[in-house]
């Protein structure tokens, strides 16, 4: 997924780099609003990211000339507001098919979260995941448990499969986990691989028949447990298969 970022300011860039990257975005920045609408076709953004309390000006050619070209569900539109974006502008924005509006104080988690499921909303980020993926089987210890992050109660079910960097996760009681958006961050997760029990926060990346999440609260040293218990899958397998060989019998 390609993000086009039009903003002054690379605090903004900043953000958006740590938020998407992981999950394998690409965050190309221009600062003047002019020379992105020239190089729209040239760069082919799956989604742009338009500061208007930067450019208050600019947006709603710039959407407009966008929608002339790409529909909602080509190039996703987001206005990143400040203070001065009022109901009059954000009807203006509606009319010109703007697929949301955020405001842009990204450090707060509400706005980022915000952010994050709308753009999972109309672009499918894809697994961020580049890792080599286990897919459990009876000769692997693999669980996986977390709170839900309003409920606290305690949410079960099985590894679909697992990385160092995420897993893929369906719930024993779906209904339990519908309302969990993407974006949310889950505190309190534990991950069983062989005799080892981790215990770190993860995202959630995607929530529909299972839920994807990103180890992005794991330490380096977890990962790398997690990381050889991946690896050794295929020793365990060889180990299992000789196990299972009976015995020759010596002739008496």
């Amino acid at each position: 997924m390609k993000i086009l970022l039009v903003s002054e300011r690379d605090e903004l860039k900043s953000y958006i780099h740590k938020n998407f990257m992981p999950r394998g975005a690409e965050i190309i920045q221009y600062y003047n609003p002019i020379k992105a609408m020239d190089n729209l076709d040239e760069v082919e953004p799956d989604v742009i990211l338009f500061s208007a309390q930067d450019f208050p000006r600019h947006w709603k050619p710039f959407l407009a000339f966008l929608r002339d070209s790409r529909a909602r569900e080509q190039c996703v539109f987001v206005i990143l507001t400040g203070t001065d974006f009022d109901h009059e502008e954000a009807d203006k924005a509606q009319a010109l098919h703007v697929n949301g509006i955020v405001h842009e104080q990204l450090r707060d988690r509400q706005e980022l979260a915000r952010l994050k499921e709308l753009v999972n909303r109309y672009r499918d980020i894809g697994d961020p995941r580049t890792e080599k993926r286990l897919v459990p089987t009876t000769i692997d210890r693999v669980g996986f448990i977390f709170t839900h992050p309003q409920r606290l109660e305690m949410i079960f079910g099985r590894v679909e499969d697992l990385s160092a960097a995420g897993a893929s996760f369906v719930p024993t009681d779906r209904h339990k986990t519908m309302d969990i958006a993407p974006g949310t961050t889950i505190r309190s997760c534990c991950l069983r691989i062989g005799d080892r029990m981790l215990s770190f926060s993860a995202e959630v990346v995607r929530n529909e028949r299972s839920l994807s999440f990103l180890f992005d609260g794991m330490s380096d040293g977890e990962r790398s447990l997690v990381r050889t218990y991946v690896n050794e899958h295929a020793q365990r397998e060889l180990d299992r298969i000789a196990s299972d060989v009976p015995t020759p019998v010596e002739p008496l």
